[in-house]
């Protein structure tokens, strides 16, 4: 039976940020039960055609802490027309202000296990400047709450190179961190994407911000500070303490099977790969006659899963084992890229040994060989 994880999107919050282009919808209270009441038709539906065994759960957003708990509640108790009795990690996103010690009490006993706090930066002037409706003290009152609900395994999103931030802001995030000991963090790089409030400001070069060099100094820091709390690098943006790395992302780097609910939402199967309408309407209608609200769908040829192996091994610090590779691919990577591989390892790039892995200066400047093999 193949192992799978379930990933649910859940498209209302508060307020949207000015770098967020995700499917989210600011205050859409009118459309909050109607939405949930499809989103359990549609997971009946996959249901009914699916024989597999769950054991990663990732609720997002938008928001999901945003919406009353009986409806996270209600989505659970669906899913158990699914075996969950497997369930290694079960993961719910959250934003500051939109939590309390009742509903994270209320969280645990439905068996989620992982917080993934939106956190992005301590620095208030900052959070202003990304549109954020909380500020340091909110959060860390979230974060001691979520630690009297009893979760031991918290993870922090932070962002890097956000408008008004600087190497002294980031260090003092970092002390701050230090303090608050969590079992995972990430650190993204801010990206522009379009139809987002700071893209369309950026293209009217009203955005400044560091200059790649710095940035990349500034995240080598990062690096080495987080090592020495215990927070080791294992993806290009992603650190956690021993045993704590997120097993459920892990899928999406390593072609892993995982079935996607709600609007917007993207899921791979059996090496089709598909993407949910990210309309309300359509949504509704396409559950309501019975059909999937799927509105693109690929199947991946084995070329295009190899690269993509390939692309997304590389994130993890550990790369690519060559033999697991042969095994399932039934050649050799060395042999296969053999020029591309041997050109970006002399520009080192590249360690080799029971497996092909980045060096610093390779997860540094990654999209140049990725260009280059795709």
């Amino acid at each position: 039976m193949e192992k799978i994880g379930i990933y649910i999107h859940i498209p209302f919050c508060k307020k949207k940020c000015f770098y967020c282009d995700f499917t989210a919808f600011p205050n859409l209270e009118s459309r909050i039960d109607s939405y949930f009441e499809n989103l359990k038709k549609e997971i009946i539906l996959y249901q009914k055609n699916m024989d597999v065994e769950v054991d990663s759960i990732y609720i997002g957003g938008g928001t999901p802490t945003y919406v009353d708990f009986k409806y996270i509640e209600e989505i659970i108790d669906q899913l158990k027309i699914f075996d969950l009795s497997h369930v290694k990690e079960f993961t719910i996103e959250a934003n500051p202000n939109s939590l309390s010690l009742e509903k994270l009490k209320a969280y645990k006993s439905l068996g989620i296990n992982r917080i993934s706090l939106g956190v992005q930066s301590f620095d208030d002037e900052v959070l202003k400047k990304i549109g954020r409706d909380h500020n340091k003290e909110i959060v860390l009152k979230d974060i001691e709450n979520i630690r009297k609900a009893g979760f031991d395994n918290l993870s922090l999103d932070m962002i890097l190179n956000l408008p008004g931030g600087n190497f002294d802001s980031i260090k003092n995030d970092l002390e701050i961190i230090k303090k608050i000991n969590p079992q995972h963090l990430s650190y993204y790089s801010l990206i522009l994407e379009k139809g987002s409030h700071f893209y369309s400001i950026y293209k009217k070069d009203k955005l400044k911000l560091m200059d790649d060099d710095l940035e990349r100094d500034i995240f080598s820091y990062i690096e080495n500070y987080l090592k020495n709390l215990g927070l080791n690098r294992y993806e290009i943006s992603n650190f956690s303490k021993k045993d704590f790395e997120s097993y459920h992302n892990k899928k999406y780097w390593s072609e892993g099977g995982y079935l996607a609910f709600g609007l917007g939402a993207s899921g791979f199967l059996s090496n089709v790969r598909y993407n949910n309408v990210k309309n309300f309407v359509k949504y509704e209608n396409l559950i309501n006659e019975g059909k999937f609200p799927v509105e693109f769908r690929e199947f991946i040829s084995n070329d295009e899963r190899e690269k993509e192996y390939i692309i997304f091994k590389l994130r993890e610090v550990e790369g690519i084992d060559l033999k697991e590779f042969e095994n399932i691919f039934g050649h050799s990577l060395l042999e296969k890229y053999s020029k591309i591989i041997e050109k970006f390892y002399k520009e080192g790039f590249f360690e080799i040994d029971q497996s092909l892995k980045f060096t610093h200066k390779g997860f540094d400047l990654s999209n140049e060989f990725y260009i280059e093999i795709i």
